[in-house]
């Protein structure tokens, strides 16, 4: 608080006043309400109106019993997350594997209420161990450490629409209600494609939480991070000097303890991984979803075993514009890719890789986003091909800015499969002001 101008407590104690018999205990301090006024640079009135809506918000999803909270066994194996311990002055330190997380399956496991109610679940219990701390060490601690990791992380399954929505949720259900919470977060192992993903969610991200974020590749992050957080409150694998008792450097099976108000909240450090299909919700037939097909997209294309369908969009004056697609399949499955190509160079965003279109509606979404090189930009490919060995395939490929090859691969029979789909060139949505 000592921070604080001479104006800017003015401005606290006015805002003390306005909401002082509205907010539960736990965010009534002045530490905690000047949390509110700096996301909203000490203009009062959004400050205020920042808070109430996130006061309804927690009143109705029950945010302050959330912890109680029993979530579906899928969310408890498979969505990667868990708090490994404290930094170097007391702050919780959340590590999330994200580049292991199977959205695509939890997605088709659970509801989007659920997914959003167990990530909150994972800031609450960081939150009451914040402020745990805060009354051991007799001050104030208002902020936490995150730490992403991107090994293994794949643009296919961001960009995949419903995956994309969800991630916009989470994000911004964490602007709205977790202001000034975020001290650093670690972006670590963090491939060129994450660019892609990056520019997709940053509209929504407060320009004081940007500036908090620290991205690296394979080298350097662990030798920072240790700046920050003591080896021993970190898994071998993320820098640190922690194992399971089985030598596991990651430390999936170890419980961390710690005492919450007269609770005791274990976690462990879930590191994701795929969904088995047992766990996927059957709330709709295949059948129905076939016999609707024609209903569903626009349009239609028979390929055969070899065959391929391109598609070219021109971008030299679509800059923000995003290119969308989403596809069904009838007798096999499919394998697409996606490119991004600057002058003559070729980025795989999207390794080649089969997808179960035939069960699935596959859906993407891709932005061009790179206003300084509207004079290379020429045009966008969209490839689709039924190739029992699509990587034998020599098509001559035009390129600039982004290429994208959507490869269609008969991979268990010889019979030709019936293609649906919907392409479309279309303006990006209207940025989210936070």
């Amino acid at each position: 608080m000592d921070s604080l101008t001479p104006k800017e407590k003015d401005i606290l104690n006015e805002f003390r006043g306005r909401v002082a018999d509205k907010v539960p205990p736990h965010l009534s301090s002045d530490f905690e309400l000047s949390k509110w006024l700096i996301a909203r640079n000490f203009n009062i009135n959004k400050a205020e109106a920042m808070l109430l809506k996130s006061l309804e918000w927690r009143k109705e999803w029950g945010i302050d019993n959330i912890i109680e909270w029993s979530p579906p066994e899928v969310l408890k194996k498979f969505f990667p997350g868990g708090i490994s311990g404290y930094d170097k002055e007391g702050a919780p330190v959340v590590l999330i594997p994200y580049g292991n997380i199977d959205l695509r399956g939890l997605i088709r496991s659970s509801s989007n209420e659920e997914l959003i109610k167990y990530f909150t679940q994972l800031f609450e219990k960081s939150l009451k161990l914040l402020r745990e701390q805060s009354r051991d060490r007799d001050q104030p601690i208002g902020k936490e450490i995150f730490i992403v990791d991107f090994e293994h992380f794949s643009l296919r399954d961001f960009s995949w629409r419903p995956a994309l929505n969800v991630c916009f949720k989470f994000v911004k259900m964490y602007e709205e209600n977790y202001p000034e919470i975020l001290k650093c977060l670690f972006l670590v192992n963090a491939p060129k494609s994450l660019s892609v993903a990056f520019n997709m969610t940053k509209h929504l991200i407060n320009a004081n939480t940007l500036k908090r974020f620290k991205f690296y590749g394979k080298n350097g992050w662990k030798e920072d991070i240790l700046k920050e957080i003591d080896s021993d409150q970190l898994p071998v694998h993320w820098g640190g000097t922690m194992t399971d008792p089985d030598g596991n450097v990651k430390c999936p099976s170890k419980k961390y303890p710690f005492h919450v108000t007269m609770l005791y909240v274990y976690t462990r450090i879930c590191l994701g991984g795929k969904v088995p299909k047992e766990y996927y919700l059957k709330n709709k037939l295949l059948r129905n979803q076939n016999q609707n097909l024609h209903l569903d997209f626009k349009n239609h294309k028979t390929l055969g075993q070899n065959e391929s369908e391109i598609f070219e969009y021109e971008a030299c004056d679509n800059t923000g514009m995003q290119l969308r697609w989403e596809f069904r399949s009838t007798g096999s499955d499919i394998a697409y890719e996606v490119s991004r190509i600057i002058s003559e160079e070729v980025e795989e965003l999207i390794p080649l890789q089969r997808v179960n279109s035939q069960v699935f509606k596959e859906e993407g979404t891709l932005t061009c986003d790179e206003k300084g090189l509207c004079e290379y930009l020429k045009f966008y490919k969209i490839r689709f091909m039924n190739d029992l060995d699509c990587r034998k395939c020599k098509i001559p490929i035009l390129i600039f800015k982004y290429f994208h090859k959507i490869i269609f691969k008969n991979a268990y029979s010889d019979r030709s499969v019936e293609l649906y789909y919907n392409i479309e060139l279309k303006e990006s949505e209207k940025e989210v002001q936070i």
